[in-house]
């Protein structure tokens, strides 16, 4: 037999033994955001996620990125689209999915967390004990907060009892509930419809993280920043369950390294640095008054605040465990255990 005859025989063999056993498809997972690549969030912890994971698994999967609305722009739409699996990742604003996610109320208490590291790694060991709930359908693959929300007005106040008949957007229903004690009128708002009542003089003001301050460019619509601690912006990032269930151990293994423990340690860390760096440029600028409290002042703001945090509880399942857990987790995190 001649080696043209051989070579052409065992190419048909080789051929015919790829056909009977295809290698193994390549995973597309698709994650989205309503916001754009330049947001914090995307920018400096989604995306770095994005990129470790694919960096990783190599070609065990292809990670596809669609910023800023692409598979959908509603907010208040983004749990359904990952659990519908338009996208297989998606970014979650537990304030927009209202009754979702009950126990996620403990990060809007005011005084209650003072930074994003702690509110982030509070957050992830409540998701590690199984005290969070409302994740049907979905694999919670990270969790982090913005830094503290504060006080953003267009009137200047002098103190927190000025903010009596003033119309201003809360950050869900427990920081209404903080802005009703005061004689606030509080605004169920997405920032962009903040921005246009500020714009059309029907709002006078919100809580509003640093960092969503900028994203959203709120800023020139406001006079006056108040630093209090208002509770933290808590964040999800999803992926659709049946999505997750047809990853391969190896690389189901490689998107939790880069999320879980890790990925809320970089949330929180990359929104201190960023509402750092904004307060800031915003002192630096000198058009925004920013009014401070003393300690003793924020003492007595916290202690009119804890019927606030007694109505969450009793309001919400299983708070008390909860909020037990989050303040043992907090004291651990401060190294005061």
């Amino acid at each position: 037999m001649s080696y043209i005859t051989n070579f052409a025989r065992s190419a048909a063999l080789a051929l015919a033994a790829a056909v009977a056993t295809p290698a193994l498809a390549q995973e597309n997972i698709k994650v989205g955001t309503f916001v754009p690549e330049q947001s914090t969030g995307v920018a400096h912890v989604i995306k770095p996620w994005l990129e470790a994971v694919q960096e990783e698994a190599g070609d065990a999967v292809r990670m596809q990125a669609f910023w800023g609305g692409t598979l959908g722009k509603d907010p208040y739409k983004q749990f359904d689209l990952v659990q519908n699996g338009v996208a297989d990742v998606t970014w979650v604003l537990p304030i927009y999915t209202a009754g979702q996610f009950p126990e996620m109320g403990i990060f809007e208490l005011p005084f209650l967390f003072t930074t994003a590291q702690e509110a982030s790694a509070v957050g992830w060991g409540l998701m590690e004990q199984g005290l969070m709930t409302g994740f049907d359908g979905v694999h919670v693959v990270g969790f982090f907060t913005s830094e503290q929300n504060a006080l953003f007005m267009k009137p200047v106040l002098e103190d927190l009892d000025g903010l009596a008949n003033q119309k201003v957007r809360s950050a869900g229903s427990i920081s209404a509930n903080w802005l009703e004690s005061f004689g606030a009128a509080p605004q169920t708002l997405s920032s962009a419809e903040f921005n246009e009542g500020l714009s059309r003089g029907t709002v006078d003001g919100a809580i509003q993280g640093w960092t969503g301050m900028k994203t959203f460019k709120s800023f020139p619509l406001v006079d006056q920043a108040i630093e209090v601690p208002v509770g933290a912006m808590p964040f999800l990032l999803l992926m659709n369950e049946r999505k997750w269930n047809s990853l391969s151990p190896e690389v189901q293994e490689i998107v939790m390294k880069h999320g879980g423990e890790a990925f809320a340690q970089a949330g929180g860390e990359a929104y201190a640095s960023a509402g750092e760096e904004i307060r800031a440029d915003i002192d630096a600028e000198g058009r925004i008054e920013v009014l401070n409290f003393s300690d003793e002042q924020l003492a007595a703001y916290q202690e009119a605040a804890q019927p606030i945090h007694e109505a969450w509880i009793a309001a919400t399942p299983n708070g008390q465990a909860v909020y037990d857990a989050a303040v043992a987790l907090l004291a651990e995190y401060r190294g005061e255990s």
